[in-house]
């Protein structure tokens, strides 16, 4: 019965942490309306993740590419100026709100297990 109460503790801490976690994947809670947001998609944390790894390997391929990339009507812009812009953007929707909630759900069940 002890361990009964153990885990639906347990379970208890991890849903108010995912409530409370800014940025979490489906926490519908997390938007700031004060704030000036670009939305898009993305269907899973591995869906997320696909979109980071291409937004990357662009700048990668632009950067050793030989071509500027850049659109006719962008010619004042380096190709730098550009990848620096894409690179800010995979900094801002980098998943550190789930990162850290995995690691936490990790240490939680690890102590049940344990325990």
């Amino acid at each position: 019965m002890k361990q009964k109460k153990k885990q639906l503790k347990t379970l208890k801490e991890i849903q108010d942490l995912r409530k409370n976690l800014i940025g979490l994947l489906g926490n519908q809670n997390s938007v700031d309306p004060k704030g000036n947001h670009v939305c898009f998609e993305v269907r899973d944390n591995d869906h997320l993740l696909m979109q980071i790894r291409s937004l990357l390997q662009l700048c990668v391929f632009a950067l050793d590419g030989d071509g500027m990339m850049l659109a006719t009507k962008n010619q004042n812009a380096s190709k730098e100026d550009s990848i620096n812009q894409v690179l800010e953007l995979v900094l801002s929707i980098l998943p550190d709100s789930q990162m850290y909630y995995l690691d936490k759900l990790d240490e939680m069940l690890s102590k049940l297990e344990n325990g």
